[in-house]
């Protein structure tokens, strides 16, 4: 029997191409025995990936940018999801700038911080001109929201567009700022993992491809498979969700979206800051030779910009 391979992922919905070839047995089909447990702590990839115990599976996609300098760090070599993280506000909140010296939540070392960092150095701020409250249990930064505690949270699908439904107001999408698209969650593989067993990081990548294909073909049902990973969501709100964070595996157009955001990591001490950017941590080889000659199809642009004041410089260093 094959060893039996902890997949990590994330929290949002733009995982939902793994959820759907773990519960189609897309990855058995492909000689892969895989477990996917249900997490709501942010970290707990992070932690998974960093302690050895699982070497593939879905992560941010800074992740690999941070943990590019780690003995056995995670290499970026596929896609999964698109986009789907804002910046939330309270209704009464116009712009930006209106959060100086307000309390803001947020996620340490995820891509919900890194946007952070970026609307509000857009607008001429500094993470240290809110009161920054950081979380890692997603149901407790909702609480800590709805009971007005915050004034702006930022926030991955469907939990933002739940939170939307309840009069929050969206800031930002990212889209003004790191185009559009840009991705959310990627595949990634162990450097140790991808060196030994590339074969199994390439079963992998057909999996999510054929996965990739069944949402296409029947949302509903590919939705389905989500809801375990959801609890108190119904197929009905994840859709809506899923159509701001579409499903995308092939990722190759996107390596610069990616890479574009190491000075905002080096600015938030997520990195080190005199440390040239990682190119190696990503890895699009396997993902070449599976998809083939044939040019990337352009991802689907969903998401409405919301308008941003444009920085004069991408990051705004701490003092």
């Amino acid at each position: 029997m094959s060893e039996r391979l902890v997949l990590t992922h994330g929290c949002s919905l733009s995982n939902l191409p793994l959820f759907v070839a773990v519960g189609e047995g897309l990855f058995a089909d492909e000689g892969l025995e895989v477990h996917a447990p249900y997490f709501n702590d942010i970290n707990s990839t992070a932690e998974l990936l960093a302690t050895g115990v699982a070497d593939l599976g879905t992560a941010a996609f800074t992740q690999p940018l941070i943990d590019a300098f780690r003995d056995d760090p995670p290499v970026l070599v596929g896609g999964s999801g698109l986009m789907g993280v804002a910046v939330l506000a309270q209704p009464h909140v116009d712009d930006v700038a209106s959060l100086a010296g307000q309390p803001v939540g947020t996620f340490r070392a995820d891509p919900m911080e890194v946007l952070l960092h970026d609307v509000l150095a857009a607008a001429g701020l500094g993470m240290q001109d809110v009161g920054l409250r950081y979380f890692d249990v997603l149901d407790e930064a909702i609480d800590a929201w709805r009971s007005g505690e915050l004034t702006a949270l930022t926030l991955a699908e469907p939990y933002a567009n739940r939170l939307r439904g309840e009069g929050a107001r969206t800031l930002s999408y990212g889209t003004e700022l790191w185009g559009d698209p840009f991705p959310d969650t990627v595949l990634v593989a162990s450097a140790k993992f991808l060196r030994e067993r590339p074969d199994q990081v390439r079963s992998a990548l057909r999996a999510m491809l054929t996965a990739e294909r069944l949402i296409i073909a029947d949302p509903v049902a590919a939705l389905e498979h989500a809801l375990p990973f959801y609890p108190g969501f119904g197929v009905e709100e994840l859709a809506e969700a899923a159509r701001l964070q579409p499903a995308w595996v092939d990722i190759r157009p996107l390596r610069s979206a990616v890479l574009g955001r190491w000075d905002s990591l080096r600015s938030l001490d997520l990195v080190p800051r005199d440390a040239e950017t990682p190119t190696g941590a990503i890895a699009l080889d396997l993902l070449d030779a599976e998809i083939g000659a044939a040019p990337a199809s352009p991802a689907p642009l969903a998401i409405p910009s919301v308008p941003v004041p444009t920085p004069a410089t991408s990051v705004k260093e701490k003092p």
